[in-house]
């Protein structure tokens, strides 16, 4: 019986062909694997990297937290809003990935900048401003090769315009005002982290091997600035701007003791363009008139040269100095010491500038600080204009006209910081804006620095009681205040420049016997029935001095130290 072909047997010369085979196709096999090995891990191993990588791990650029300002309660005044921005380097985009790119695109719907099928020859900003958990909800779904997130923080301002003559603004590319002035300090150090994603795309956490480097936050400051008082100034301001008329009004709160700068209001905030104007507190300057004439005045009891029961002959109405005549708005009289600034005598402050002489009083404006910089926080500073005797700008009757407010150009927070003198018993210190510092978790205060002795204790204390004199019974009287004592001193002056005619001023002690504020108030061009500093600038003193002892009563009797805390503690 014949044998079936399934019982048969395989030839030897058969079966060994067969396995020859087999290995010949094996050994194929194993060389194709090794050389797709070598093709993977030596040729191409940087793009099978990246294109592990892009699989696995989406890299996220984080940009460092902006210090934040706060005001001397711990108010934020400047602070971030953490937003995205997805952006797409065309050269990392593996042929073919485009369409990937476009559907990214289109599933950002309304937050995208580009329309799908957009193209450059490099980097393209896709979304711009993504809020922060819609951005990590995108991203967790798996970014494109070539697509990349950043983090970056938005400014924001609390306060708006009511703060931002002072803090200015930061948008990334340029900066204004405090913001620019503390830059380095605000500014951080941006950092890299490398988000995992797990097999279903994913992401769940940062990827504690790859090389993430941490982003490093700026450092917080705290300011001078009470938040309160400033929105008292600046609404106060834009009320008397209405009221009275004028190009513009500014406002410089001050505590004596300590030379902080409590508020600082100048308006208008924004120009025609919607730009941050000038801030007249620290960079315009003004004509000081009358309220110049402290200085003769003080400087001659300083210096000895006029007794308290001196009389000065201002009968006339007018003096004589180099051919012009200098005069009085009316006929004053027989004025003792005190009554010629109580009456805010033109006539009277002449004669005493000439018993002083130019030299001396022009020494005593700049141990005052005018006609330099004050060395405030703050860019861009004018240091004003002082003439010199001698000079090429110095005539005959330079002295007469320095000694009532003219001829010279000062900032509202010099002519502050002036009084600040007479309030604190004859200290001026540097005007400060920054409070303290945040450092390792522990508020670090700042340090008061005295500039210069102009006058004693008992010269600022007998200036004290004359500027009572002028609110109670002289030029300054609608400055008052019920209840509570105020010393102070009105000036009108004629622009030397510009067409805006006249400008009103005061500046003003509470309380007169023992500061605790002194307030700057300048109205600039106001109408001609206001020009006087006793019916624009005086007045809104007063509203201000109102409001501000009604927000921290304590001001109108405690120091200032006293009265306004920090919620922070503060290490010197």
């Amino acid at each position: 019986m014949p044998l079936s072909a399934w019982s048969s047997e395989i030839s030897p010369e058969r079966r060994s062909a067969r396995l020859k085979l087999m290995m010949a196709v094996a050994l194929v096999g194993f060389l194709a694997c090794i050389a797709r090995l070598v093709d993977i891990q030596l040729l191409h191993h940087r793009e099978y990297a990246r294109m592990a990588s892009h699989q696995h791990t989406t890299r996220v650029r984080v940009e460092a937290r902006r210090g934040r300002i706060l005001d001397r309660n711990g108010y934020l005044m400047a602070g971030n809003r953490t937003v995205a921005a997805f952006q797409v380097f065309w050269p990392q985009v593996p042929k073919g990935g485009e369409a990937a790119v476009d559907s990214f695109v289109a599933g950002l719907g309304d937050l995208a900048v580009v329309e799908p099928g957009d193209r450059c020859g490099g980097n393209m900003i896709l979304a711009g401003a993504v809020a922060f958990d819609t951005a990590m909800e995108l991203a967790g779904r798996g970014l494109p090769p070539g697509v990349s997130m950043v983090l970056r923080q938005v400014r924001t301002y609390p306060m708006g315009d009511l703060a931002a003559g002072i803090i200015g603004r930061y948008n990334g590319e340029s900066s204004e005002g405090v913001e620019r002035w503390f830059d380095d300090e605000l500014s951080g150090e941006d950092g890299n982290l490398y988000m995992g994603r797990s097999g279903s795309g994913k992401c769940i956490m940062i990827d504690p091997d790859a090389d993430n480097v941490y982003a490093v936050d700026g450092t917080d400051i705290m300011l001078t600035i009470d938040a309160r008082f400033q929105c008292i100034l600046v609404e106060e301001l834009e009320k008397a701007l209405e009221e009275y008329g004028g190009a513009w009004a500014a406002a410089v709160l001050v505590d004596p003791r300590t030379g902080e700068i409590l508020a600082a209001g100048s308006v208008p905030v924004r120009a025609e363009n919607s730009s941050l104007a000038m801030n007249h507190c620290f960079q315009g300057y003004h004509e000081p008139g009358s309220t110049f004439k402290v200085v003769t005045y003080a400087a001659c009891i300083e210096e000895g040269l006029i007794a308290p029961d001196e009389m000065f002959d201002c009968s006339k109405g007018f003096i004589e100095v180099a051919g012009e005549l200098i005069s009085d708005s009316h006929r004053l009289g027989v004025l003792g010491r005190d009554e010629v600034m109580i009456n805010s005598s033109n006539v009277g402050t002449v004669m005493m500038a000439e018993i002083l002489g130019d030299t001396t009083l022009v020494d005593y404006c700049r141990r005052l600080g005018f006609g330099l910089k004050s060395m405030v926080e703050y860019p861009d500073e004018s240091r004003g204009i002082l003439p010199e005797p001698g000079s090429a700008g110095w005539s005959g009757v330079s002295l007469a006209q320095l000694a009532i407010g003219q001829e010279v150009v000062v900032t509202p927070l010099q002519l502050a910081m002036a009084y600040t003198t007479i309030a604190n018993g004859g200290i001026l210190y540097y005007p400060r804006l920054l409070h303290a510092r945040l450092e390792s978790d522990r508020w670090i205060a700042e340090k008061s620095v005295v500039r210069s002795t102009p006058f004693s204790t008992r010269t600022a204390e007998v200036v004290r009681r004359t500027l009572r004199a002028v609110v109670e019974e002289g030029t300054g009287t609608t400055a008052a205040l019920a209840g509570v004592s105020v010393g102070g001193k009105t000036g009108t002056a004629e622009r030397l420049n510009g067409d805006t005619g006249y400008l009103s001023a005061f500046v003003g002690l509470v309380p007169a016997e023992d500061p605790n504020f002194v307030l700057a108030v300048i109205i600039d061009g106001p109408d001609y029935v206001y020009r006087w500093g006793s019916a624009s600038a005086a007045p809104t003193f007063a509203r201000m001095a109102s409001r501000i002892i009604s927000t921290e009563p304590e001001l109108a009797l405690s120091p200032v130290g006293e009265g306004t805390r920090m919620i922070a503690a503060v290490t010197e």
